[in-house]
């Protein structure tokens, strides 16, 4: 094999915008000299590694498979170049995502205490549900996510940060507010506000019901907490949410938290990672430095 970390590089920059003649500015290279190393490396590999839609380049399985391999290669050959210039290995860009619960209420005071211990370190953030994080994990396209679920699939590493509780709010008009405890037959005659498809929350959720209740009467699905916690004061609605992000509407009382003793709402948040692209030393010191946070 004869390819060169800059063919990888080109390969891992168009995975992860998706367009050739983006990567190939980035690079600074022309679109046609761009064209012809991809089209080397993909000879020397003796695969294609793209599937060609239109304009855009879509990875296929090898393509796929090729990805955290080259972008664990292109983490490596940085810290060499950064060691060699004396330089600490904990800088440059990292790609961080997290769910909609732990950036509201946790990133800030991550990103606050690592721009004042590691001021090389760039921190990228990306915002969505647990799903879709995973899958940005899976492509490359994030180093490190920080996720309300956990997940099992073997490509990935995960590891438990720090616990957090669910708990199922309503109006304090709502029929069930003033119950000193709430059955799950109550639960399954009410209508529900909850959190999308996809999200740790709703999945932590769906959980804790699994054999216990039916379909539950779903009104509306929102990927936006204030959108819920807005509408369950306009509406005789039940909700599932973290109790970190209504503290502030329990404490005022403009929202109830319903006993319901059959149900188990804990659950963690998780770090989640590639398991192929290495031991990043930026992404060790952040999980490090998001631990030291909690104490």
């Amino acid at each position: 094999m004869n390819f060169t970390l800059k063919q990888l590089r080109l390969f891992v920059t168009v995975a992860e915008r998706g367009s050739l003649s983006q990567a190939a500015e980035l690079m600074v290279m022309t679109q046609s000299a761009a064209t012809m190393a991809l089209q080397e490396l993909e000879r020397q590999l003796n695969h294609p590694l793209f599937d060609r839609v239109g304009r855009r380049l879509k990875l296929n399985a090898w393509g796929q498979w090729l990805l955290p391999r080259a972008q664990k290669m292109m983490a490596e050959s940085y810290l060499i170049e950064q060691g060699f210039k004396g330089q600490s290995p904990i800088a440059g860009r990292l790609k961080l995502g997290a769910s909609r619960t732990i950036a509201d209420y946790w990133i800030p005071e991550l990103i606050e205490h690592s721009s004042r211990r590691y001021p090389q370190l760039d921190i990228s953030l990306v915002v969505d549900n647990t799903h879709n994080l995973l899958n940005q994990l899976y492509l490359g396209k994030l180093e490190l996510a920080l996720v309300e679920a956990h997940a099992q699939e073997k490509w990935l590493k995960i590891a438990p940060w720090t616990q957090d509780e669910l708990v199922i709010v309503c109006h304090p008009q709502h029929p069930l507010a003033q119950c000193p405890r709430v059955s799950l037959e109550q639960l399954s005659k009410s209508e529900w506000i909850l959190r999308e498809p996809g999200s740790g929350t709703r999945d932590t959720f769906e959980r804790a019901l699994q054999g216990k209740l039916g379909p539950l009467k779903i009104r509306q699905e929102y990927p936006h907490l204030p959108t819920i916690k807005r509408l369950l004061q306009c509406r005789p609605w039940l909700s599932c949410v973290s109790r970190l992000s209504v503290s502030e509407e329990l404490a005022a009382g403009t929202l109830v938290a319903l006993p319901v003793p059959e149900l188990s709402l804990k659950r963690f948040f998780y770090f989640a990672w590639h398991k192929d692209r290495g031991d990043h030393p930026a992404r060790m010191a952040l999980l490090e430095l998001a631990r030291e946070i909690l104490h």
